[in-house]
């Protein structure tokens, strides 16, 4: 696989940040909602997130399946 340096530098510091998903190479969509999404990783809990990106917040899971219209 393929990662994208932010992607490596994350993974192998274990760091505490939400970076793109897929090795970094998550793009942005919008939902059928009309938000503006990111698909992220943070290696320091192994959880995997969307990132909102006009409000640059981590959604919660419900709030993720609002926005992904599979309420």
């Amino acid at each position: 696989m393929h990662e994208t340096e932010e992607f490596y530098m994350a993974r192998i510091s274990n760091a505490d940040q939400w970076v793109p998903a897929c090795g970094g190479q998550e793009t942005p969509f919008q939902t059928r909602t009309g938000r503006r999404l990111l698909y992220c990783w943070n290696p320091s809990i192994g959880a995997h997130a969307y990132l909102d990106l006009d409000t640059d917040r981590i959604l919660s899971s419900f709030e993720a399946h609002e926005a992904l219209g599979i309420a």
